[in-house]
């Protein structure tokens, strides 16, 4: 394995944690302050902004075809 496959598969886990973690302790935070729906709102929007992140910037590249033979 190269060390920039490594990296890159590091920086897309760090992503992919990231937008669940970040998004989560917000909610949490804003739950206990007694903001629950903004705390949601939160959560949602910063969970689906990452998952579109990592759609653009790893799965769009990739080109998913199938067998060209017959």
């Amino acid at each position: 394995m190269s060390t920039q496959n490594a990296a890159g598969k590091i920086r897309f886990g760090l992503a992919l944690a990231l937008g669940v973690v970040v998004p989560g302790m917000a909610k949490y935070v804003l739950t206990e302050m007694g903001y629950g729906s903004v705390g949601t709102a939160v959560f949602y929007t910063g969970y689906l902004t990452a998952a579109v992140l990592i759609w653009y910037i790893w799965v769009r590249p990739l080109e998913l075809t199938g067998s060209s033979g017959a």
